[in-house]
This record gives structure tokens, C-alpha cells and sequence, in this order.
């Protein structure tokens, strides 16, 4: 296992230093990535947080007590006050951001970062036409698809979540919260290792491509999921040194947000190949 992960590294950086211009296209693609996705964040979340704050000033201005409920219960008045529509409006205008900020989120994963995983996946290709878009055309669908499962299972995850939040206003029954977690970072997991695959396997040999990917997770958890630390470790890192000069300079916060988005960039390449020297074991 420590010599996969090692040479894993070693190769990572070699790719890099032979094959520049294509390492430069997924940076500038992951730069694109982010810039997109925080422009959609930042207009669904304003809205979300304004139905977040009115419900929880209608709620401060209501000053609940337990009495004071079953003595309005008793008069036959809504506990909730005089305006109790207004929960659920905000919750139901919370609901459709919600899903209007994943759907988009969706579409910029699977056409973007399928980009970024496309030639991250074929890096160390030889004798493939990268840019032909016939390959490129091939690919996308089949990141489609591995995007919908992902989506789906962190979409159902978020829905419940929400609904749990809320649960002590609404008429909501939601899941249990635990298990929903459970299998969502298992998708995650199983997915990440899909990913490398893509471009081997096509749409019809799905079932192989499952098979394989069950095997390389379960035989070989230890290597994925250490690989799985290294970059986290390493983003969780830039994210801490970019708070940090946040508050310094602003060249060098520049600097710490370029090393982040290139640990991205990096991050992709190096679990490409860790994926692909444990698949041929």
C-alpha cells in the first residue's frame, strides 16, 4: 500500500512537468468551475437565508411559551400566531432555491468538472486525440450518469435535512437523518472511484464498470481511503493558510487561493492514477 501511494505521488508530479498545457486547461477549468458555482451559491443562499430569517423573526416576535400554546389550543387559536402560512411559505420558497441551487449545481458539475476529469482521466494517455470531440462527446454522458447517482443521494440527504430543521413547525415526517448520511458517503466514496474508470468503460458495460469499482473499494479501502486523507489534509490546509491571510495581505491571499485550486487540480490527476494502479491489480 505505501509504495502505490508513493508512487502514485511521484507519478502525479511527473505527469504535471510533461504534460503542462494540459495541466494548465484543468486549472483554468477549475478556476471556472468554482467562479461558477459561486455565482449560483451566492444568489440561491441570499434567498434561502431571507426565508431562513423571516421565519425565525416571526418566530422571535411570537415569544412561544408552553402556557401561553395550550391557553390559545383551549381558545381554539393557532399557537403559531396570526400569520402561520408564513412558516410554511418560506418553507416551501426554501424548498424550490434549494432545488433550483442543486439542479444548476448539477449541470456545472457535469459539464465542467466532467471536462476537468476528462483530461485528468487520459492525462497519461499516449496516442489519444484529447480535444477530439467525438471523445470528448463519448465521455460526458458517462459522467451524466455517475453525476445523477451522486446527485441523487446528496439530494436526498439535503431535502431530509431541511426537513428535519423545520420538523418542529411542519407537518413533515422526515427520515431518520443517520442512515440518510450513511449512504451518502458511501455514494461519495464509490463514486470518486468510478470517476478514473469512466473513460474505459462505455454505457453499455455499466455493469462491468460497477463490478469493478465495488472490488477496487472493498480490497483495497486502505489505499483509497488514505489517498482520500492526503487531499483532504491538503485542502483543508490551504483553506486554514487563506483565513489566515485573509486578515495579512491581499497578493498573498491571491497566492493561497491559486495553491488551493491547484491542489484541486493536482488532487484529480493523482487519485486518476492511484485508481488505475490498483484496477490492474
Amino acid at each position: 500500500m505505501p509504495s502505490i501511494i508513493t508512487n502514485s505521488l511521484k507519478e502525479s508530479f511527473l505527469a504535471i512537468s510533461k504534460n503542462k498545457k494540459i495541466f494548465l486547461l484543468i486549472f483554468i477549468l477549475q478556476i471556472l468551475f468554482f467562479f461558477l458555482i459561486l455565482i449560483v451559491s451566492s444568489f440561491y443562499v441570499s434567498k434561502i437565508l431571507e426565508s431562513t430569517v423571516e421565519i425565525m423573526q416571526y418566530m422571535d416576535a411570537l415569544n412561544l411559551d408552553v402556557e401561553k400554546a395550550k391557553f390559545d389550543v383551549l381558545q381554539q387559536k393557532n399557537p403559531l400566531g396570526e400569520n402561520p402560512l408564513l412558516i410554511s411559505r418560506n418553507y416551501e420558497a426554501m424548498k424550490k432555491n434549494l432545488l433550483f441551487l442543486l439542479f444548476y449545481i448539477f449541470i456545472i458539475f457535469t459539464i465542467i468538472n466532467g471536462l476537468i476529469w476528462y483530461f485528468a482521466s487520459n492525462i497519461l494517455e499516449k496516442n489519444k486525440k484529447l480535444f477530439s470531440l467525438k471523445n470528448i462527446l463519448s465521455y460526458l454522458p458517462r459522467f451524466f450518469i455517475v453525476s445523477l447517482i451522486l446527485s441523487l443521494s446528496l439530494f436526498i440527504f439535503a431535502y431530509n435535512f431541511l426537513n428535519i430543521s423545520f420538523s418542529g413547525f411542519l407537518s413533515t415526517q422526515p427520515a431518520n437523518f443517520i442512515p440518510l448520511l450513511i449512504v451518502a458517503i458511501i455514494a461519495i466514496y464509490f463514486i470518486y472511484i468510478v470517476i478514473p474508470l469512466l473513460n474505459k468503460f462505455k454505457i453499455e458495460e455499466f455493469k462491468t464498470l460497477v463490478k469493478k469499482t465495488f472490488r477496487i473499494g472493498t480490497r483495497n479501502f486502505i489505499s483509497i481511503i488514505v489517498s482520500y486523507l492526503i487531499i483532504i489534509i491538503l485542502i483543508i490546509l490551504s483553506l486554514v493558510l487563506i483565513s489566515y491571510l485573509v486578515e495579512i495581505n491581499l497578493f498573498l491571499l491571491f497566492i493561497g487561493l491559486i495553491l488551493m485550486l491547484l491542489i484541486f487540480a493536482w488532487s484529480k490527476i493523482y487519485f486518476v492514477i492511484v485508481v488505475k494502479k490498483l484496477s490492474s491489480l
